[in-house]
């Protein structure tokens, strides 16, 4: 498995749609929720403008991505938006790769409490997120005191 790990485009939103869809919604719904929020022209409450997507390509074809952006939400400095793998390309660390890449652009912006919101039933993104340093925060929320721990702790992982 060679998996690189890049900025995401516009030229990267159908298959971000796609992997999106596999779980919940449309294409058609993601196309737009994701690329108003690329555009910065959608939000979750709190957020702020800055906000960064990465992409995990895999010969050429989009396998995952991970979106963040910062915020005030929850005395957070940052949040994770989202994160997903297709469904035939888990379980190889792909995810892993993705959070430790948020993790480290949120450092670089001096954003090190970074929350997350994950429905209580979601017991795999929760576990996934715990194996990175999470921990609870309320029922649906999930929190990094420190992201700085997060980009050491992500490479020794796997």
């Amino acid at each position: 498995m060679s998996v690189a790990i890049r900025p995401a485009s516009e030229d990267d939103l159908a298959a971000m749609a796609f992997i999106r869809a596999q779980v919940w919604e449309s294409e058609a719904y993601w196309l737009s929720r994701i690329g108003l929020y690329l555009k910065g022209e959608q939000s979750p409450q709190h957020a702020l403008p800055l906000r960064q997507v990465f992409v995990a390509v895999e010969d050429g074809a989009v396998v995952g991505f991970v979106a963040g952006h910062l915020t005030r939400r929850y005395v957070c400095d940052g949040e994770l938006q989202w994160i997903d793998v297709a469904k035939d390309h888990r379980r190889q660390g792909i995810a892993g790769m993705l959070i430790s890449t948020i993790a480290a652009w949120f450092v670089q912006q001096h954003a090190f409490r970074v929350c997350v919101d994950v429905a209580p039933e979601n017991s795999a993104a929760r576990a996934l997120y715990v194996k990175f340093g999470a921990q609870p925060l309320s029922e649906h929320w999930l929190v990094w005191q420190d992201m700085r721990g997060v980009t050491t702790q992500s490479l020794d992982a796997h």
